[in-house]
């Protein structure tokens, strides 16, 4: 939940006009500074710091290197071959087949090919160089805490070895500070983090963290440009928004932030446990941070009765007001598989209250 200073931000720049890649640019050196990163840019949502990772690493090599969106000029020529003219681009991504989701369709959404590398079972090394051509742009891995991956530095050194970036998408994963340093420090290239959930700025706020030479080409090619990025605007207000986020976020301390999340959780779920046909607990969301105190869920199940898990799930969903909770979310962790969960960090006052009611009302 962001904090109030967030909104307060955003309403102090809504009285005020700049240059929008300025601003940008600010942005991207206070989050650069705060991640330790080479550079940076404020986007609108991961999925948009996915498209314009892509478009970027497609731009390499291309005229669009000598432009700097700070300078006036032309380039719109370059930037306007995505997504339909990249014949004569490296346009393709190497994706893992046992870490696909529907979010890797930005990457045809920006104009690349997907090339699976291994399947749903598992990616072995010998995969990861089979994929590679001529026309590879980057390998691109998706980050999923709780799985069994194939380890992402040895991931970075494969696609380094064909001298093409790796893309890291961890969108979700911004939880502790240690967080970026840890995929920076795999030699990531470029890294992409939601600027909502955990991190706690605007919902549609998303932040593309890596070397200083691709950032560029992202950014000649994000809003307010006219290429693949034209359409995904970010206000000053967004951006500005982002870094008061930062600031709170950086300010904090994350044990202690989560620890008080924690027992705030285990209250709720003794309420939940406390209606009769269901039952709740406590599960821990799996962090890539080592050693800290991980974001929490209170969870519940069906003790008995005549309503299903899917029919509440439902009922909360199509109620008055709507209450979406999260069904067997892939991302959290396997042991949020046949569950419902609530996340009280996203909870306002009185949240709680509501929940328990509408779940009384639904079991009858």
């Amino acid at each position: 939940m962001p904090d109030p200073s967030v909104f307060e931000a955003m309403l102090d720049a809504s009285k005020a006009f700049i240059y929008i890649p300025q601003l940008q640019h600010w942005a991207g050196k206070r989050l650069a500074a705060a991640f330790g990163a080479e550079a940076s840019l404020p986007t609108a949502g991961a999925v948009n710091s996915l498209m314009l990772a892509c478009a970027s690493c497609m731009m390499r090599g291309t005229e669009l290197e000598k432009h700097d969106p700070l300078i006036l000029g032309d380039w719109n020529h370059l930037i306007q071959k995505l997504p339909m003219h990249t014949e004569e681009l490296h346009n393709e991504f190497i994706v893992m087949g046992d870490s696909r989701s529907e979010y890797d369709h930005a990457i045809e959404a920006t104009g690349g090919k997907r090339i699976q590398a291994g399947d749903k079972n598992g990616v072995t090394a010998n995969d990861l160089e089979a994929a590679y051509s001529d026309k590879t742009a980057a390998y691109y891995y998706t980050l999923y805490a709780f799985k069994d991956q194939f380890p992402l530095e040895e991931f970075v050194k494969i696609a380094h070895s064909h001298g093409v970036p790796a893309i890291v998408d961890a969108a979700p994963c911004l939880t502790h500070k240690a967080v970026p340093k840890k995929l920076l420090g795999s030699g990531a290239d470029l890294v992409i983090f939601s600027g909502g959930k955990q991190f706690g700025g605007p919902n549609n706020s998303g932040i593309l963290l890596g070397r200083k030479d691709l950032i560029k080409l992202a950014h000649l090619q994000a809003y307010p440009f006219d290429g693949i990025g034209r359409a995904a605007k970010m206000s000053r207000e967004t951006i500005v928004g982002l870094i008061a986020a930062l600031e709170v976020f950086m300010g904090r301390d994350d044990d202690t932030y989560y620890r008080g999340l924690l027992e705030e959780t285990r209250g709720f779920s003794e309420q939940l446990d406390a209606v009769d046909g269901i039952r709740s607990g406590v599960l821990n969301e799996i962090s890539i941070a080592e050693g800290v105190v991980p974001p929490s869920y209170a969870w519940i199940e069906m003790d008995g009765g005549k309503v299903s898990l899917r029919a509440l799930y439902e009922g909360l969903f199509y109620g008055e007001p709507c209450i979406r909770a999260l069904f067997e979310p892939f991302f959290i962790t396997d042991e949020a598989v046949n569950r419902v969960t609530f996340k009280v960090e996203y909870l306002l006052p009185g949240d709680k209250e509501v929940i328990l009611g509408r779940i009384r009302e639904i079991l009858g």
